[in-house]
C-alpha cells in the first residue's frame, strides 16, 4: 500500500498528512497539516478510488476527508464534521447515515 501522493513539480506528500481534499469540477484542492493547499488537475472521484485502501471517507460531493484527522467521531448538530485543525465540513443528507455507521 502506498504512503505518498504525487504532487505537481515532482513533490510528494505523505497520505497521513492530508486533512481533506476538496473537489471543484475537474480540479481538486489538497489541504495538508503543515503546508499550503495544492490544486491539482484531478477529479475527486479519481482521488477517492486511489485512496480506497486508506482511511478516507467521502462525506459530500465536494469533500473527501481523512478519518484519522477527525477531532470528534460524531456529527455536530449542524451536520458537520470537525477536523483536527478546527475546520468544519458539511455532510450531505444522502451520506449522513452511512457516515454515522462508519464513525
Amino acid at each position: 500500500m502506498k504512503t505518498t501522493l504525487k504532487l505537481p513539480d515532482l513533490q510528494t506528500c505523505l497520505i497521513a498528512d492530508v486533512l481533506y481534499i476538496e473537489g471543484k469540477s475537474n480540479y481538486s484542492i489538497i489541504y495538508r497539516k503543515s503546508a499550503e493547499p495544492i490544486t491539482m488537475a484531478k477529479t475527486l472521484k479519481k482521488f477517492e478510488s486511489e485512496l480506497r485502501l486508506h482511511p478516507f471517507l467521502r462525506i459530500h460531493k465536494s469533500y473527501l476527508i481523512n478519518k484519522v484527522q477527525l477531532a470528534h467521531k460524531q456529527l455536530s448538530a449542524l451536520n458537520t464534521l470537525q477536523l483536527s485543525d478546527g475546520t468544519e465540513l458539511p455532510v450531505s443528507r444522502r451520506k449522513r447515515e452511512i457516515i454515522k455507521k462508519s464513525l
